[in-house]
């Protein structure tokens, strides 16, 4: 049983001849140690293969970037917009009746809203009557400077009838002819005609100065006619272009006044979109070039449009940008360029009544 036994441990270990052309098999760990270098080099080989590839996708990348902004402009940061008018009365009273719909397309003239006119029409016929009233006081007038002058003409002949007398009645005196007595009444005479003379024509100067102050009133009453007149008709709101009434909330009853807008009406003739391009772009930007647009509210379709012009200020501070737009350079809380506002006019589009203001808009500009 042993005997059996050790040959059968003998067949297993030792290997069988070899038969023929076959090769001797070799054992299984001197095959993984043989191949292990050649993997360990194709896996390098991959690694640096991946790396490479990677950083030229980076570089095509970048240059793909850097090139491009000589090729176009596209920004995404863009808006429609319009002029909306803020309609102030241009008096203060009651609405009487308000006469269009929120959203109402309207065209230049249309009445919008009235306000009572009942005290603007007594205002008027007040100033009226009294502009009546100082009219009425000029012929007056004019009948006592008339007055004023006849007697100015007579108290000037009486003076001159006494200086002749007393011119005459002293050399008589002197003579001996007539009385100093006689002198004297010529005399005071003379003295009296000439003051009397010098009260017609003091009292003929402020009968000027009298109808020169109701010649103005005269004025001014007219002017205070018109005035209630003007009034009177801007009891009647109109618009004063074509648009769209936007976010009416005045009603029948409401008390407006001239220090604050009552109707807002989008323009409907001056639709353009306004686009924030990063500085880096603004040296290929031109007045007149050719852009096209996208409208998120009308999409896969693009309008041609032009550039108006480029705004050559911004404020950069948020809260000053009454004068000058404000763009703010962050987003997220990430540093960006500086955005400068351009300004596109359409020259096709959905319709002025396919236009929203404020709706997003994507621009391009291909140089």
């Amino acid at each position: 049983m042993d005997q059996n036994l050790n040959v059968s441990l003998k067949d297993k270990s030792i290997p069988e001849p070899v038969i023929g052309n076959m090769e001797p098999r070799l054992p299984v760990a001197a095959l993984s140690l043989s191949a292990t270098p050649e993997l360990d080099q194709s896996r390098v080989f991959s690694h640096r293969r991946r790396a490479l590839l990677f950083l030229l996708a980076v570089a095509a990348t970048f240059l793909s970037w850097w090139m491009s902004g000589y090729l176009f402009a596209y920004t995404d940061d863009a808006y429609v917009t319009s002029d909306v008018l803020s309609i102030t009365p241009e008096v203060t009273g009651p609405v009487a009746a308000v006469l269009v719909k929120d959203n109402e397309w309207v065209k230049r003239g249309t009445l919008l809203f009235t306000i009572d006119p009942v005290p603007f029409r007594l205002a008027v016929e007040q100033a009226r009557a009294e502009e009546a009233r100082t009219e009425a006081q000029l012929p007056v007038d004019r009948a006592q400077l008339q007055v004023l002058q006849a007697q100015k003409e007579a108290a000037g002949a009486a003076e001159r009838l006494a200086a002749a007398n007393l011119r005459r009645d002293t050399p008589l005196a002197q003579s001996g002819t007539i009385s100093a007595q006689a002198l004297d009444t010529t005399r005071t005479t003379e003295e009296q005609s000439a003051a009397q003379q010098h009260a017609a024509e003091a009292a003929l100067q402020k009968e000027n100065e009298t109808l020169s102050l109701d010649k103005a009133a005269v004025s001014s009453a007219h002017a205070a006619r018109l005035l209630a007149e003007w009034r009177l008709g801007r009891t009647k709101v109109v618009a004063p272009v074509d648009g769209y009434v936007t976010h009416l909330a005045i009603q029948t009853g409401d008390m407006v006044s001239t220090s604050q807008a009552a109707v807002a009406i989008v323009d409907g003739n001056a639709w353009r979109v306004v686009a924030n391009y990063k500085e880096y772009y603004l040296r290929h930007l031109h007045p007149g070039g050719l852009a096209w647009i996208w409208l998120d509210s009308h999409p896969w379709h693009l309008y041609r449009a032009r550039i108006q012009g480029l705004a050559h200020g911004i404020s950069r501070q948020q809260g000053s940008e009454t004068l000058v737009p404000y763009v703010s350079p962050t987003v997220n809380w990430i540093r960006l360029q500086r955005r400068i506002p351009v300004r596109f006019t359409l020259l096709e589009s959905p319709g002025s009544d396919q236009l929203f203001m404020g709706v997003d808009a994507r621009v391009l500009v291909i140089y």
